[in-house]
């Protein structure tokens, strides 16, 4: 696909989105998070695929909570209704003060209410390069 260039708002709309993200995990507003994904969604993490947004409410009801720092995306308008993001992100689990490193791939989509994430990959920082699950 070629690259397209769009206009600041959608730019900021999509870095908002994203921060979003971030702080609704932080909150704990599942229902918040859910949201920012389209009906149909897909999850890829830990080498499985949660699909659909009862598949994103079932990933997260396992996942535990903590802090969630999000670097600033790099976005690549791919036409003025859809957009690709990599982005990385720190995790500090809020029980053992652990840390995950990570990267993000994102594929989103306008929709009537606004850009919405439709697919998420994310894979983790480990000594080899990146992986669909963290080192122990």
């Amino acid at each position: 696909m070629r690259r397209v260039q769009t206009n600041a708002e959608d730019d900021a709309a999509i870095r908002n989105l994203l921060a979003r993200y971030c702080l609704m995990l932080d909150l704990e507003d599942i229902d918040g998070w859910v949201r920012l994904f389209t009906p149909d969604a897909a999850y890829h993490v830990y080498g499985r695929a949660f699909e659909g947004q009862t598949g994103l409410r079932d990933m997260m009801s396992g996942a535990p909570s903590g802090l969630h720092l999000g670097g600033p995306p790099v976005i690549e308008f791919l036409d003025s209704d859809h957009a690709q993001t990599l982005r990385n992100l720190l995790f500090v689990d809020r029980t053992t003060g652990k840390s995950r490193n990570a990267v993000y791939q994102d594929d989103l989509v306008r929709t009537a209410d606004g850009w919405r994430i439709d697919q998420c990959r994310c894979r983790f920082i480990v000594t080899d390069g990146l992986s669909d699950r963290p080192e122990k």
